[in-house]
């Protein structure tokens, strides 16, 4: 049985795949995933927690980019929705952690790339109401 791919179901796709290989990439070449953040290595005491805390963040976005692949590909009912609901909240969490200096500058990046992803899903899903029968 063919599957037929819907508009949303394609961005989902990218979007977990895309967070697969950003996580893939922050495990086999920290220093890129630093040079994202604004970071050097070079720059981080001996004893710094940051090399553990990128690391488990790479872990946690292979993690997602298989659960948006597994999601789509098991038709979950309310998957897309529930990740605009999750992308949304990693927004405002960022946005919010800046605003009251607990996260650095670098974490906007981070703020509008989640929110892009919850437009993105959210448009794609529009879409397919709106010419996917």
């Amino acid at each position: 049985m063919k599957m037929k791919w819907k508009p949303s179901d394609v961005v989902v796709i990218l979007l977990g795949a895309l967070g697969f290989f950003l996580g893939l990439m922050g495990l086999i070449n920290p220093d890129a995933q630093y040079s994202m953040m604004g970071i050097t290595a070079s720059s981080l005491p001996a004893d710094s927690v940051i090399p553990g805390l990128f690391g488990s963040g790479s872990l946690s976005a292979i993690y997602v980019g298989i659960i948006y692949i597994y999601g789509v590909l098991k038709k979950w009912d309310r998957f897309k929705a529930y990740l605009i609901f999750a992308r949304m909240v990693m927004c405002l969490g960022f946005l919010v952690l800046v605003c009251i200096g607990r996260a650095p500058q670098a974490f906007i990046p981070a703020a509008a790339w989640e929110g892009a992803g919850a437009l993105f899903i959210l448009l794609a899903l529009w879409w397919d109401k709106r010419h996917v029968k």
